[in-house]
């Protein structure tokens, strides 16, 4: 065994995996020796793999568990970097900390010793999940984001910087603790000069960071895009569907593009017109720090929960600002300030009060000039002299644009303009309720469609669950029926008389006494002793032309010579046409076949009549080997049924197997498809509530100024006028 603290070559996860299964044998530390580790469906140690190492949860049973980074790269400052992070957390003592615990020579691979860092298990939920399901809770969001601000504030006074705080280091337990996790990249004075050994998840880090950046400010301006977001989110919960795309893990709110044109940016844009001003304040600071360097951007300031409004306090905020404004300020105060609104939950409002700052004055004068024109038509009708000087046209003249300056300045007073705005924002929080809605819709038609595409993939794998089995039992009966119908030939072949004792040996018997005739035939030559008719010279000319015993001719025919002299042939065979002889007539063939007759007569009576003992023993042999023959043809055709219906058994276990493969991987991927629907769902409808809160906050925001008309608006500059 060697021990080595920065090996050249570094175990893979796999050749980690392969060492964990045995804890007593890979862990140096006693707590971790006595382990187990957490295995996956296989009995495998079950690891959490990264780019630098891989993570495994080891249970002591004792209800402690520790999480075990194992890492995959060398990296020659690891001791000392973690050796100083060590320090450096134990003495902070923050609940959202974890201390953890780097030893050089944790582990060993193969027979080589390797570093591990051990930390406290943290039971939680990634910040990104919380989210999606808290959106409709913004206290409790605004409580995380302030614990968020405590533990920066805390690495901060200590000269520590995280190096890499974005959403997956973030972790939310079951209290809504937070706790900041991952500390690869952290910086630590003790550490100071050495190079930043990772750069952090760009979406949260500032366009202009270099290593250069590597110290206790390192983490100022991911703290504010992290801290803005928050803030964003617990005000308007729709920014998170309006600004991340379908199951986006990368950000937030913001992406490293928005840091690049923060004027363009539909992010910046949607933030800062979100509603309060403590949220436009801090996206308007957060787009300067991108203009900034990272030297440059302050430590993270937190805003007082107190100065924080929701949807509903801010409105009531607003609708007093404008209500208590003074006359001059009118035109002075931002739009979004200037109209009233009234929180729903909260009393009735009454109707905002003109006011009439400087620029209005016109109006006023408008009024004096119609009411001085009302009167001069009155003298012109009744003839005053003093009044009556000036036409009644000109008069209506006056009066008409007095209306008109009444009419253009109503349009132009900020509380019409107020109204205005407040109407757009309501049509528009109105069609962002609607397409939230739709989109949750949606949602739930793609979930009705996935169980409808569920059942359809099981009842495909019915169905051929079902052909299997049929094809199955098909081949099955195909095979016992041949099998049957083999066996019954077999047997029928068996009992045929043809293959008994008895006839065999009857069949054996007439071929010997046939052996026995044949060999007498054979034996009579017709020159020894000459048919009656034939003498010798014709006995050789018989011999010469390939009769010379009387085997070797069975009949004859004979042929009309039509007038002449007929031929007679001697037959062979009895399908032989024959062979002419010369002097050979038809007498003498009849001589010559009596002659053959007669010898054959005598020979069959002379043949044996039984069997010898040794020839029916032949034959009983040939009768046990032709059953034993039909033995094994049956034998081979039940083997070769058999061999088919295992086949056909076989071909149904391998297609049951595949679609078993089939169904889990389905039913795997339909419940990854549904649980993620049903996050998207409660997204959804979070943001549906959320959007629906936002329409009551512009339409209570709007309620009061329905009561704004240019009547209303002409009879105060009639009563101030007066």
């Amino acid at each position: 065994m060697t021990a080595q603290s920065s090996p050249a070559r570094y175990p893979t996860g796999g050749d980690y995996v392969d060492a964990l299964q045995h804890p007593g044998l890979a862990f140096t530390d006693p707590q971790l020796k006595t382990g187990t580790v957490t295995s996956d469906t296989f009995g495998m140690p079950e690891p959490v793999s990264g780019n630098f190492a891989s993570v495994f949860q080891v249970d002591t049973g004792t209800g402690q568990r520790w999480a075990i980074k194992c890492f995959v790269r060398p990296d020659p400052d690891r001791h000392r970097r973690y050796a100083a992070i060590a320090a450096a957390l134990r003495t902070l003592h923050h609940p959202a900390l974890i201390d953890i615990d780097y030893q050089a020579d944790g582990v060993m691979v193969t027979g080589v010793r390797y570093p591990l860092l051990k930390m406290h298990w943290v039971q939680a939920q990634g910040l990104m999940p919380w989210l999606e399901s808290q959106l409709s809770h913004p206290d409790r969001i605004l409580a995380v984001a302030e614990q968020f601000a405590q533990v920066v504030t805390t690495l901060e006074q200590a000269g520590i910087a995280h190096g890499d705080l974005q959403h997956g280091n973030l972790l939310i337990t079951g209290n809504d603790e937070l706790k900041l996790i991952d500390y690869d990249g952290m910086y630590v004075p003790a550490i100071a000069g050495l190079p930043p050994n990772e750069k952090g998840l760009v979406n949260y880090q500032h366009p202009r960071r270099a290593d250069a950046d590597y110290g206790p400010g390192l983490d100022r301006f991911s703290a504010w895009v992290i801290y803005t977001s928050l803030h964003a989110l617990a005000v308007r919960p729709d920014l998170w569907r309006r600004l991340r795309a379908t199951d986006d893990d990368t950000k937030l709110l913001f992406a490293a593009t928005d840091y690049l044109d923060p004027t363009t940016s539909n992010a910046f844009r949607d933030v800062r017109s979100a509603g309060p001003p403590h949220l436009a304040r801090l996206a308007d600071q957060l787009a300067v720090f991108t203009q900034a360097t990272p030297a440059q951007i302050p430590p993270l300031q937190t805003v007082s929960l107190s100065s924080v409004a929701t949807p509903m306090s801010a409105s009531a905020s607003r609708s007093g600002a404008a209500a208590e404004a003074p006359d001059w300020l009118a035109d002075h105060l931002p739009a979004a300030s200037a109209s009233p609104a009234a929180s729903p939950a909260g009393p009735a409002m009454a109707p905002p009060v003109y006011s009439f700052a400087g620029h209005l004055n016109l109006a006023r004068l408008a009024v004096f000039c119609m009411l001085l024109a009302a009167g001069g038509a009155a003298a012109a009708a009744l003839g005053t002299a003093l009044l009556a000087v000036v036409p009644a046209i000109a008069w209506a003249t006056i009066v008409l644009a007095g209306v008109l300056v009444i009419a253009g300045t109503y349009r132009a007073h900020p509380l019409i303009a107020a109204r205005r705005q407040a109407r757009h924002a309501y049509a528009t929080a109105q069609r962002e309720l609607a397409a939230a809605q739709t989109d949750e819709q949606n949602l739930r038609q793609t979930h009705q469609r996935l169980h409808a595409d569920r059942a359809a993939q099981q009842q495909q794998l019915r169905q051929a669950r079902d052909t299997a089995v049929h094809t199955r039992a098909t081949e099955t009966a195909r095979s016992q029926q041949q099998l049957q119908q083999t066996l019954q030939g077999i047997e029928n072949q068996r009992a045929h008389p043809s293959n008994q004792q008895q006839f065999r040996e009857h069949q054996r018997l007439t071929v010997i006494a046939e052996q026995h005739v044949q060999a007498a035939l054979n034996r009579a030559v017709i020159a020894d002793n000459p048919p009656h008719m034939i003498n010798t010279k014709l006995a050789a000319a018989l011999a010469s032309s390939g009769f010379r015993t009387a085997a070797d001719f069975v009949g004859y025919h004979t042929v009309s010579g039509r007038g002449q002299y007929d031929k007679t042939y001697l037959k062979r065979t009895p399908g032989d046409y024959g062979t002419y002889v010369e002097n050979i007539g038809e007498g003498r063939a009849k001589s010559l076949l009596r002659w053959r007759d007669s010898i054959r007569t005598h020979a069959e009576s002379q043949a044996p009549r039984t069997l010898t003992p040794a020839q029916r023993q032949q034959v009983a042999a040939e009768i046990q080997q032709l059953h034993a023959s039909f033995t094994l043809q049956q034998d081979n055709a039940k083997q070769r049924a058999r061999a088919e219906i295992n086949q056909a058994q076989a071909t149904e276990k391998a297609t049951q197997s595949a679609l078993d493969t089939v169904e889990r991987q389905q039913e795997a991927d339909a419940t990854d498809k549904r649980a993620n629907l049903e996050r998207r769902i409660t997204g959804a409808q979070n943001t549906v509530a959320a959007a629906r809160r936002y329409v009551q906050y512009r339409r209570a925001e709007l309620e009061p100024m329905t009561k704004l008309s240019l009547g209303s608006y002409t009879a105060a500059i009639v009563k101030v006028a007066a």
